[in-house]
Parts: C-alpha cells; structure tokens; sequence
C-alpha cells in the first residue's frame, strides 16, 4: 500500500556539489575523423546553486551536460557530484545514479498523447514508490503554475507551459541535481524569464543545484555563476554574483 505524499510539500534531497576536473571527450565523425568535444574541461560549483554554461553551439556545453547527468562517459578526467565520480560508475550504477538528477530540454520532450500530469509521472513509471506518484505530479504542477491543467494535453499548451510541465517532470523523483540544456531555446524573451524565474524559485524552495546551458547573456547573469565555454575549453575564470 502506498503512503501518500503531503499536500503541503513535495521532498527533494539536499542539493549536490559539484567538481569536474580535467574532463576531456572525443568523438569520431561518420567520416572517420576524431572530433573533441571537450578538452581538459574543470568546472566547480557549490551544493545549491545555479551555474550557467555559456558559449556557441558546438561549443560543448551539452556534451558536458550530457557527461554530468551520466548519459555518457568521459575520456579522461572526474566528474564528482556530491560523493560520486560519475565517471568512475558502471552502466548499472550509472542507471542508478540518473534517477537522482532531473533533466529539462529545449524541446521539452513531452509524449504528445499524455496529459500533463502523465508527462511528469512518466520518469516514475518502472518503479515503486512509497509514495502517491498522481498525487505528487498534481503537487509539481501546482507548484509550476499549472495546478488547474493536469488534464491538459501538450498540443492545448503554450511553450512555456511545456516547459513548465518539463521542469515539473524534472523534479518528481526528488533530484539533488538539474541539468536544463537550453530551456529557454525555444521560447521568446518573456516567457523565457518566466521559466528562468521559475527555475530559480524552485532552487530556493527545494535547494536543487542547477546546471543551465545556455547562449542566453539575459539568462545567464541571473545565476550564481557563469562559466563561459568554446571549443571545449573554459575560458577565463568563473564569473559570481549575479544581478538580483
């Protein structure tokens, strides 16, 4: 028997810190030619805070976002999140460890023919919980501002309502990390500040750290830090404090 969840408070863990050091990631063309993606990357930040990864497309901001969730390995080089290099981690481990960190899109990657509150239980779906996973979604999507939508499906929402929907989806499962690649890609500038807003709300409220990808500058100087990035390599030093 399930244990429903509060209706006053959605758990998440503690948000995790943060150590990649010397990460480096080769790819190989269709045509045969090794390609880097990142060269000797080190990026750090804080349990809690808000990071934005800045520079051109091609630059390497996904693929390092891609390595920090554990959708891949790196060639060379740790990647510590909380206690856990992740680049030390077996496949097993590694589907383990994805369950602690929460994903968001540019593209929002919803299913077209799930509701709203489908769309965010959907992470949950191969596991018991000791929780309600439907009574949880309806807490996320009160939470993101569409509490009265649950029934929605993607095509009856604007981009930033599915982009609202996706970060919700991000956050069932309580992650201790959220790593946005692009979010507001898609969305003109208003909406877009709404959900970078809404991002940084949630983090206050739940103390998810948060990793951003963006080419965003409007984005990027409301978080806590900005590591610039081109050719898979930082350039300079990282730059705090961001604007209120």
């Amino acid at each position: 028997m399930r244990h429903r969840a509060s209706a006053a408070h959605v758990p998440t863990a503690a948000g995790a810190g943060i150590a990649i050091t010397g990460v480096t990631k080769t790819f190989v063309s269709p045509g045969g030619v090794n390609v880097a993606a990142l060269r000797g990357i080190d990026v750090h930040a804080a349990a809690g805070s808000v990071t934005a990864l800045l520079g051109a497309s091609g630059s390497g901001k996904s693929t390092l976002l891609h390595l920090l969730g554990g959708m891949d390995h790196p060639d060379e080089g740790s990647i510590l999140v909380g206690e856990t290099d992740v680049a030390r981690l077996s496949r097993r481990d590694l589907v383990r460890y994805r369950r602690t960190v929460g994903f968001v899109f540019q593209h929002f990657a919803l299913l077209p023919a799930l509701t709203a509150r489908d769309n965010v239980m959907l992470p949950l779906v191969p596991y018991r919980t000791s929780f309600d996973q439907r009574e949880r979604a309806e807490q996320l999507l009160d939470s993101v501002g569409l509490g009265d939508r649950p029934d929605a499906l993607p095509s009856q929402l604007s981009g930033g309502q599915r982009q609202r929907v996706a970060i919700a989806r991000a956050l069932i499962g309580g992650p201790r990390l959220l790593v946005a690649d692009e979010p507001t890609g898609n969305l003109d500038s208003a909406t877009g500040a709404e959900v970078v807003s809404l991002l940084l709300k949630l983090r206050e409220e739940r103390g998810v750290t948060v990793v951003v990808a963006t080419h965003d500058e409007a984005l990027a100087e409301r978080c806590d830090q900005r590591v610039r990035i081109a050719d898979g390599r930082r350039i300079g030093e990282p730059e705090h404090d961001a604007a209120p």
